[in-house]
């Protein structure tokens, strides 16, 4: 992947501190994202500034990730059904740090003492430190002494905001890719990807840029809605596939309630019972079930080289 660095500057507040960037604030455009045809050396990358935009990334065979479309299931408690892949991304850490910034502020300390709960029922061994709970400008001192992070859903933009005013976007994006684990749902699943460009969410603050993580090569719709339920499966198709059409080869991955996805180095597997996902680039999509291999990799490659040879 080539990662395009448009960190905004920050201001300072009256008191110092590293603050929000100001909005409206000149920004560059970003043009169409290209990808390489084969995803073990997949590149996403800005093409608004041409080549000299483009900036080394590091290389993904640390990342070992876990993106949950939702938190909660109908009949069970939170993160149950993904308790054992939580398990195994987290396998040999004890001190998770909960980022919850797409809550609200006033939610912030009730939701922490739930996802402590939650998190001690999957292990007891597991503790959880929320981020919320330090003052700005600690936050970059705490996740550097991270050893793994739970980024929980609500509102992306809120979420992708206050990772910006914090100025912690590029280096929690550098830890992952440096072999720190790292688990979201909802919200913090589609921080995961290039940008929030298929949250399902209104724009409840401005960010400076939609540019996330990139831990994932594509942009993830979570909540993807149930294939029987043909209304709604169609038309979240229409939305993704209209967003596909202004990008036609960045992947967009849409997951129902019960699936997630595996990252391991370059390998992206659906996991969860009765999970599938929909891989749409271009024109073109497949679904990948449970009941397969779940190789969602292979998928985009596939796709990725059919975009490529023959784009209509």
């Amino acid at each position: 992947m080539v990662f395009v660095n448009v960190m905004p500057k920050s201001t300072k507040t009256g008191d110092g501190r590293e603050g929000a960037p100001q909005l409206p604030m000149r920004r560059k455009f970003l043009g169409r994202i290209a990808a390489v045809p084969m995803f073990g050396s997949m590149g996403l990358s800005s093409l608004s500034g041409g080549s000299k935009s483009r900036v080394a990334e590091p290389s993904p065979e640390k990342i070992r990730a876990l993106l949950i479309s939702a938190t909660t299931m109908a009949g069970k408690s939170s993160l149950e059904h993904a308790e054992e892949q939580l398990k195994k991304v987290y396998s040999g850490k004890r001190r998770i740090l909960l980022i919850n910034f797409a809550s609200q502020p006033m939610d912030r300390d009730a939701y922490a003492a739930r996802m402590q709960r939650d998190f001690s029922r999957i292990d007891e061994r597991f503790e959880v430190d929320s981020l919320h709970a330090y003052p700005i400008e600690e936050a970059g001192r705490v996740l550097r002494q991270a050893e793994a992070v739970f980024v929980s859903g609500g509102n992306t933009f809120l979420l992708l905001r206050e990772l910006y005013d914090r100025n912690i976007v590029k280096l929690l994006r550098d830890r992952v890719f440096g072999g720190m684990p790292y688990a979201g749902s909802s919200a913090g699943s589609n921080l995961a990807g290039v940008d929030i460009g298929t949250t399902n969410d209104f724009p409840l603050v401005d960010v400076p840029t939609r540019r996330s993580l990139g831990i994932l090569p594509g942009t993830f719709n979570p909540h993807h809605p149930e294939i029987a339920d043909t209304t709604a499966y169609g038309s979240r198709q229409y939305k993704i596939s209209d967003h596909a059409r202004f990008h036609p080869l960045k992947p967009v991955v849409g997951v129902n309630n019960a699936g997630m996805i595996s990252i391991r180095g370059n390998e992206l597997s659906l996991r969860g019972i009765g999970g599938f996902a929909t891989i749409q680039i271009g024109a073109k999509s497949t679904r990948v079930e449970d009941h397969t291999d779940g190789n969602v990799s292979r998928v985009i490659n596939q796709l990725l080289q059919q975009s490529t040879s023959n784009p209509s």
